[in-house]
């Protein structure tokens, strides 16, 4: 897919359900007016989380510190001490927890207002609001939203408004290109399909939890373990990942009618076509074998109690629906072939979604 086929304003619905940040929503007015692509997209929610961030004051924690004391405060540290001869400036040296807002949230936070400053993809009325927000970080040392740097972030109730800044800023960083030869910044493809896949999956995870009835749908993610004998899982080894790892065979959406006993289990694809040339001829077009075998298989090694369906949902930009292809039942369960049109409004992907899934697990 390129950037021409979903629209922006469809795109910050998605980002929206994905991150659960719901509530910014109707919060940004997005139009092609006054958003020329999803980068400048990007940026805009950006500023507009650090504004509410300004608004609402800093996260601050305490952070371990060592630094050359007049007096002692906290822990004394006497090898640094003589080390760095601190006696003789009648100084000591000393370790001890400092409450600040100098902590890695907003240390990733400031360190994407510069680079969303110096990438040329970003409009000048964008950077513009950008640029006077960064003052605001001046105290502030700069880290990058990598891996090493994400999994040390802990959320909880005090610092919820940095989930999306962080998913955001993440987001900005593992797209960024920088030519070594000028230094100059700019982005990669948004719309790859390793890029948008995640944020596919979580957009209907997070869409079906919150639209569906929850005293008749559970919704949720499940990992669905191999269904193998004893003896098998001794002969097979460690091919099989049973109890092993939480995000192996982790589905993508599972919904269950607990009234009426009905699991459907969905697998999100973000492929650009949902069909292929088929190996024998190349003018049929066929389903991906290797997708439907997957759901096929988390069909069969469910241990649901009560009627099992599956489904693959494709996104596409034109009217092409594929309820009509169903494959052959599978152990009285059938897979349905799905595809969603993401140019058109958003009023109309909602209905479409909730229909959809109603028509299965009723």
């Amino acid at each position: 897919m390129t950037e021409k086929t979903i629209p922006i304003q469809n795109l910050f619905y998605m980002l929206c359900y994905a991150w659960n940040v719901l509530a910014i929503k109707d919060s940004i007015k997005v139009s092609s007016e006054k958003v020329t692509d999803s980068y400048n997209l990007l940026g805009r929610i950006f500023s507009y989380g650090v504004g509410k961030l300004i608004r609402q004051g800093f996260h601050r924690s305490y952070i371990a510190t060592e630094d050359e004391l007049s007096g002692v405060r906290g822990k004394v540290l006497l090898s640094n001490t003589i080390k760095q001869s601190s006696l003789v400036r009648k100084k000591i040296c000393c370790e001890f927890d400092e409450f600040t807002s100098n902590n890695l949230f907003n240390q990733i936070v400031k360190y994407t207002l510069g680079n969303l400053i110096k990438n040329a993809a970003i409009d000048n009325s964008i950077k513009k609001d950008i640029k006077k927000q960064i003052i605001y970080f001046a105290d502030i040392e700069e880290s990058a939203p990598n891996q090493a740097n994400l999994q040390k972030l802990k959320f909880n109730r005090n610092n919820s408004i940095y989930k999306l800044l962080i998913s955001l800023a993440s987001m900005i960083y593992n797209n960024t290109l920088v030519n070594e030869e000028d230094g100059r910044i700019t982005f990669k493809d948004f719309y790859r399909e390793e890029q948008m896949q995640k944020v596919y999956e979580l957009f209907l995870l997070n869409f079906y939890a919150l639209h569906l009835d929850k005293e008749i749908y559970y919704v949720h993610a499940p990992k669905i373990n191999w269904n193998i004998d004893e003896n098998a899982i001794e002969y097979w080894g460690d091919k099989f990942d049973v109890d092993t790892k939480i995000t192996d065979r982790r589905t993508d959406i599972v919904i269950e009618n607990k009234k009426e006993k009905i699991q459907f289990i969905i697998d999100a694809k973000y492929y650009e076509k949902a069909l292929v040339s088929a190996y024998w001829d190349n003018t049929t077009e066929t389903y991906r074998t290797n997708h439907i075998n997957q759901v096929r298989g988390y069909i069969l090694d469910s241990t649901f109690d009560g009627t099992k369906h599956g489904a693959l949902i494709y996104p596409t930009v034109y009217n092409d629906k594929l309820e009509k292809g169903r494959v052959e039942p599978i152990m009285g369960a059938h897979i349905i072939m799905k595809t969603i049109n993401l140019n058109q409004d958003w009023q109309n992907i909602e209905k479409d979604l909730l229909n959809f899934v109603k028509k299965v697990v009723k």
